[in-house]
């Protein structure tokens, strides 16, 4: 069962009066530690930062501005997920627009994983780059950042890591971890420190080229790659989504239109909700099953026939991934079911040599969901080595865990809330029983606590209509750091149930309260969960 935790009662001070806000959304700042009409005004209208309160910026844009002065080829080198390659399509964009002789590369998941790595990195200078320009990646690869240097070739790098236990060899280096944890540009994702990068040079760069983009038009592609990276709603982060979101409605983008269209999205109305089931998903799923660089193309073309090939490309993977999610959830459920203390450690970990490495994230995401524990989903190779990706569950930092086993690793690297990593199979005990360690170290002993939701304000259902839908906008947009609202409705009737969606896999009930008010509720995934009787009274939780 889950408890249901009411709101805590708020009085709104005097000073509010000014604001101007309906009582809820009041109380809900305040509930959220923002308190104050000036942190309020902070929250709701979050100027922007300029790029210079960034360390490295200015030695990076020297380099940059050298190398396009040059004619120099510049490799701007990503990553594979959503934040990769908007903030490689970002720079590509930008230096084009500079007039700089440009290429890019995103390594292929299945063959080379996260990373900047020597053998694919050498063909690269072998055709005459001159600068590495990394981005969402870079800040541990000390072997191939030297690499570089031996060839004569500098490295800028641009990322948001966990930094190593030293800095890289690079000319510069551009990374929130520099700043202090409380920094208003601490939470960036990848794409966040390429679009300072790109503004600093959009701002600095005289040249009447640099007149073919202003560094607002970047913003859709920022949105899209933070709010798939999950970032900290917080500071600079939820400044460029919210600015970012109006761009999205409005984009030119020939190749987000075109996904936009295939999938049925409509655009006018996006959200972050749209861009976290829709854009994030189908672009992923080109990173996790196939090759990524693509994206970058769909995101830079011009042509339709173009963006339409690989949008349509990217809608067939997109169904692989939802089967192969569905297949590795259900095999990762049975090695539950019939190994139970599995679910008593402080971490799940499970492998098997069949699961898809592109996909394992994703359904250790979902585990930790059920189970509110840490979880690590890993593939074994015919070599004999696990490759995998963890999540963490809140207060728990899993990239410092997993740290503290580095000598057993082959390899490892992440955030916070997620983790990549790499061992040889029959180190796997032992490697289960050292992190188990690092986690109660951190957490204290892991216990499955019973789990809880936060109601923010009861309704009666005659409250919900447009206009108080419209309202709750104002805290938007809503994710890491600003979760949406909940809300609940005391003894409504289940007058209807009705099964919906492609595969029958949503419900739709319909529900009446004493005083004859009827709404609609969708139960998203509830088909063939235990459904009251008709009729039956309820206490109701729900979004809207």
């Amino acid at each position: 069962m889950t408890r249901w935790i009411d709101p805590p009662p708020v009085e709104i001070p005097a000073s509010f009066a000014d604001l101007n806000l309906p009582p809820l959304i009041a109380q809900t700042l305040i509930r959220r530690g923002i308190d104050t009409p000036e942190a309020a005004r902070a929250f709701l209208h979050p100027d922007s930062i300029p790029s210079t309160a960034f360390p490295g910026i200015e030695p990076a844009v020297e380099r940059i501005f050298a190398a396009i002065s040059n004619n120099e080829m510049i490799c701007v080198w990503g990553d594979f997920d959503v934040d990769g390659q908007t903030s490689t399509t970002v720079l590509v964009q930008t230096l084009q627009a500079l007039g700089a002789n440009v290429v890019y590369y995103i390594p292929i998941r299945g063959k080379e994983s996260h990373g900047v790595h020597i053998e694919t990195l050498k063909p690269i200078l072998d055709n005459g780059a001159k600068l590495i320009l990394t981005c969402d990646t870079g800040i541990t690869a000390y072997e191939a950042i030297d690499y570089a240097n031996s060839r004569g070739v500098d490295v800028v790098i641009t990322d948001h890591h966990d930094l190593g236990p030293r800095l890289p060899n690079a000319k510069a280096i551009v990374n929130p971890k520099l700043l202090g944890e409380d920094h208003i540009l601490a939470n960036l994702a990848g794409v966040g420190v390429a679009y300072k990068l790109a503004e600093a040079l959009l701002t600095n760069y005289q040249l009447p080229i640099a007149q073919q983009i202003h560094p607002h038009s970047l913003l859709d592609l920022v949105a899209l790659g933070l709010i798939a990276d999950v970032a900290l709603l917080k500071g600079e982060t939820r400044s460029l989504v919210q600015r970012g979101i109006h761009v999205l409605r409005n984009t030119g983008r020939v190749g987000l239109r075109t996904m936009a269209e295939l999938s049925g999205t409509s655009l006018e109305s996006l959200t972050e909700e749209t861009v976290g089931f829709s854009f994030a998903p189908r672009l992923n799923a080109l990173g996790r099953l196939g090759d990524a660089n693509p994206a970058v193309d769909l995101l830079l073309s011009h042509d339709p026939v173009r963006a339409r090939v690989i949008a349509t490309q990217i809608e067939g993977l997109n169904s692989q991934r939802r089967l192969l999610t569905n297949q590795v959830y259900e095999a990762a459920e049975t090695q539950l079911r019939e190994n139970p203390e599995l679910r008593n450690e402080p971490a799940i970990i499970l492998f098997n040599e069949n699961w898809p490495g592109g996909v394992v994230g994703i359904v250790a995401n979902k585990l930790v969901e059920r189970y509110r524990k840490p979880t690590i989903l890993l593939n074994q190779s015919e070599s004999g080595i696990l490759r995998g990706s963890a999540r963490s569950v809140e207060g728990l930092h899993i990239t410092e865990a997993i740290t503290t086993q580095k000598d057993l690793l082959l390899g490892f690297g992440g955030h916070p809330m997620a983790a990549g990593l790499a061992l040889e199979a029959w180190k796997l005990p032992e490697f289960r029983k050292g992190l188990g360690k690092a986690i109660e170290t951190q957490l204290g002993r892991i216990v499955r606590q019973e789990p809880t939701l936060q109601i923010d304000a009861w309704l009666t259902l005659d409250q919900i209509d447009l206009e108080f839908a419209e309202s709750l906008e104002a805290l938007a947009p809503f994710g890491a750091g600003n979760p949406s609202l909940t809300f609940a409705t005391h003894r409504v009737s289940l007058r209807s149930v009705a099964t919906i969606g492609k595969n029958r896999e949503h419900l739709r009930l319909t529900v009446e309260d004493d005083s004859g008010n009827i709404q609609s509720i969708l139960w998203w995934g509830g088909a063939g969960s235990e459904i009251p009787h008709e009729s039956s009274k309820l206490h109701s939780a729900y979004s809207l």
